[in-house]
């Protein structure tokens, strides 16, 4: 399942989510570059007339997620179309909330998580389409931040996902995950270092390799009372003066197919 953290930056006045790119099949690592961090359009229409609509509202949160790769991209790949496709009822003016949209990411996860389950062999193990994951942003109903997360639950034999807020605040923060009692862990032996923190106890923890399915490089998402940004990462595992701008370890600087652009125009040094 690897690993999947979300976690309120008091000194910024912004909602952070930070994973690990490994991603594994078995007891195989399948890559090192995996993206589990995205960002989810939210574009809504209103009615004009009969036949003519426009955007009213758009908004950008954030979707996470730790466990089946196949599953999560496919519900993803789904709700954000959804998401970019909402229509207003007439005479209804707020915007759209969180909740609403982590919702809409459980209902759709439940029915693709029942389907690849139920084309798998008696000796098959369904649990490996499960997943779990967290829906968060600044919220414009509530304008306020706010974040859920989604969990793969089994009730006698019927699965489904349960959706629960999560508490925002100074000092919380919420692992999913196979790697997630290895974190706090590790966040409990690195409390008194200088840079102690999530986004160093997550560098350490893949750095270490403590657990085999949580591995590769860092990701990081930024969720501002304007939106979400899945941002890139400095790397400088290549040593002093070797640093370049990442996404999933890729270094984005080495593309110049981009007319008069690069890409990147800040990073987070983790």
């Amino acid at each position: 399942m690897t690993l999947a953290v979300v976690w309120y930056r008091e000194k910024f006045g912004e909602l952070w989510v930070a994973a690990d790119t490994r991603i594994s099949g078995g007891a195989r690592v399948l890559t090192d570059s995996g993206p589990k961090i995205f960002p989810i359009p939210v574009v809504c229409h209103e009615n004009l007339t009969s036949t003519k609509w426009r955007v009213c509202k758009r908004h950008s949160f954030g979707f996470a997620y730790a466990g089946s790769t196949l599953a999560a991209m496919s519900t993803h790949s789904i709700a954000s179309a959804c998401t970019q496709n909402f229509a207003q009822k007439k005479g209804f003016k707020k915007p759209i909330s969180v909740e609403s949209v982590a919702n809409l990411y459980a209902e759709i996860g439940n029915r693709q998580v029942i389907d690849m389950s139920s084309r798998q062999g008696v000796a098959e193990i369904q649990s490996q389409f499960f997943f779990d994951a967290f829906v968060f942003g600044f919220c414009p109903y509530e304008n306020r931040f706010a974040a859920f997360v989604i969990v793969s639950s089994i009730a006698g034999e019927h699965f489904h996902f349960n959706v629960a807020r999560i508490l925002i605040g100074p000092g919380y923060y919420l692992p999913i995950g196979s790697g997630e009692s290895a974190f706090v862990a590790l966040m409990a032996e690195l409390k008194d270092e200088p840079d102690a923190g999530v986004v160093s106890t997550l560098r350490e923890m893949v750095r270490r390799e403590i657990q085999t399915d949580v591995g590769g490089h860092l990701q990081i998402g930024i969720a501002t009372k304007k939106g979400f940004n899945v941002v890139p990462v400095l790397d400088t595992s290549n040593g002093p003066g070797e640093a370049f701008v990442s996404f999933l370890g890729w270094d984005a600087t080495s593309y110049k197919g981009l007319d008069g652009y690069t890409i990147g125009y800040s990073a987070i040094k983790p």
